[in-house]
C-alpha cells in the first residue's frame, strides 16, 4: 500500500451515522463498507510484495557508459536441475575483461554440469574491486557457496606487489572460510606491462594461498595455456578459440573440485 492510500484509509470514516441522517446510512453504509475492503486489500498486497524473494539483479549496478562493462548480474529465482556436479547448486564468478569476454561460454558450460553461475564483471577492474563485489553480493544475500576469482591481470600491470599481496589475503577474508573459492591463474603473452615475470609470481601467490587454505584451489591456467599454446589477440586479451578453451578450462576445474 502507498502511502497517500494508508492516509485515505485512515481519514475515512468508520463511526457510525448521526440519529438525524437516518435516510442516509445506506448509502453511507456502502462508502464505509467498500473503504474497508479497499484497504484491506491494499494491506494484504504489502505483505504479499514483503515476501516475494529479493531482485534478480543488483539495483546499484552500473555501467557508467563505460565499453568494457558487463550488463548486470542475474541472481535466477530457480536453481539449474540438469544433472551434473553442480546440480542445485550456485555458483559467483568474479572477473574482468577476460571473463566479460568469455562469459557466455563459461556461463553456458557450467549450465551444462548443472550449475546455477552468476557473473560480476568489468574489464580493466583489480582486486579491490573485486573485494568491493564480494561485499555486495553479501549484502544482497548473493555470495554463494561457490566462488570463482579470476582477477589479477590488471593488478600486476598497475599496483605493486605488496599492495597485490594484502588484497588478495583481504579477499579471501571477505569471502570467509567456509566457502570454496577457486582462483583462475594468470596467463601472460609479455606485452602491455604484464610480463612473464610478473604472470609467475602472481600465480605462485595463489598457489601459496591455496596450500595454506583449506577452501581455496588453485586453478593453473597460465602453465596450462602455455602448453596448450593458447593465441592471444592482442596484448593481453585471447583470441575467440582461446577464449572458449579459457570457459570450458575453468568451467571443467570447477566441477572437478567442486564436484
Amino acid at each position: 500500500m502507498t502511502s497517500a492510500q494508508h492516509l485515505w484509509c485512515r481519514a475515512s470514516p468508520s463511526s457510525s451515522p448521526s440519529s438525524g441522517d437516518t435516510r442516509r446510512v445506506p448509502r453511507r453504509l456502502v462508502v464505509i463498507l467498500t473503504t474497508a475492503v479497499v484497504c484491506l486489500a491494499g494491506q494484504q498486497g504489502s505483505l504479499a510484495a514483503a515476501d516475494e524473494p529479493g531482485p534478480r539483479k543488483d539495483p546499484q549496478w552500473s555501467t557508467g557508459g563505460d565499453a568494457r562493462a558487463c550488463s548486470g548480474p542475474i541472481w535466477p529465482n530457480s536453481l539449474n536441475t540438469t544433472p551434473g556436479p553442480g546440480q542445485g547448486r550456485r555458483v559467483l564468478v568474479i572477473g574482468d575483461s577476460l571473463t566479460r569476454n568469455g562469459r557466455k561460454p563459461l556461463k553456458r558450460a557450467l549450465r551444462e554440469d548443472g550449475w546455477t553461475p552468476t557473473v560480476r564483471c568489468f574489464g580493466g577492474k583489480r582486486l579491490d574491486w573485486a573485494i568491493a563485489q564480494a561485499k555486495r553480493a553479501k549484502e544482497l544475500d548473493q555470495l554463494p557457496a561457490t566462488v570463482v576469482v579470476a582477477i589479477g591481470t590488471n593488478d600486476m600491470r598497475w599496483i605493486d606487489r605488496g599492495t597485490t599481496a594484502s588484497r588478495m589475503k583481504e579477499l579471501l577474508r571477505v569471502l570467509g572460510p567456509r566457502r570454496t573459492v577457486m582462483w583462475v591463474d594468470t596467463y601472460a603473452s609479455g606485452g602491455d606491462r604484464f610480463t612473464r615475470e610478473k604472470e609467475r609470481w602472481f600465480n605462485r601467490q595463489v598457489k601459496q594461498l591455496a596450500a595454506d587454505s583449506n577452501n581455496l584451489h588453485h586453478i593453473r591456467w597460465g602453465s596450462w595455456a602455455r602448453d596448450q599454446k593458447v593465441p592471444f589477440a592482442d596484448a593481453l586479451h585471447y583470441t575467440t578459440r582461446g577464449t572458449k578453451t579459457w570457459a570450458s578450462r575453468v568451467a571443467d576445474e570447477v566441477s572437478r573440485m567442486a564436484g
